[in-house]
């Protein structure tokens, strides 16, 4: 029998001054699930590379975006929305290329460009990382 994930949700405006709040949340979160220091610190540059791109986005149309911390047993998966539904695909693979490099790196899976109700999905397990 599996154990249902805890999930932590923060909403933050499409403003650069808040990111600094995201990385601090995820990074506590991220201690409590057991990784390391490094891991951690990874697991924060990928966590402001999306909101950074979601604030220069997002910041023209919308108000405030979702991110959803879902902890499980072994892996920390964190998912990116917002309610504005013109924004689909954030990151281009043409013009985005470090940025998309940076994250790919830092995290187990990552879904970029999902057909659902979200803007961006990225996991990283706890195995193999301690």
């Amino acid at each position: 029998m599996s154990v249902p994930a805890d999930v932590i949700e923060l909403v933050l405006p499409f403003k650069a001054e808040y990111v600094s709040i995201a990385r601090l949340t995820a990074s506590g979160i991220a201690n409590r699930v057991g990784f390391d220091i490094e891991t951690i610190e990874d697991i924060k540059v990928a966590i402001a590379e999306v909101c950074n791109k979601l604030v220069k986005v997002g910041g023209e149309s919308g108000i405030s975006y979702n991110i959803r911390f879902e902890v499980s047993e072994n892996e920390l998966t964190v998912v990116f929305n917002c309610g504005d539904a013109s924004l689909k695909c954030i990151f281009d693979e043409e013009n985005d290329e470090l940025g998309i490099s940076i994250i790919t790196a830092l995290m187990d899976r990552v879904e970029f460009c999902p057909h659902g109700s979200y803007l961006l999905s990225m996991s990283k397990s706890v195995e193999g990382n301690m």
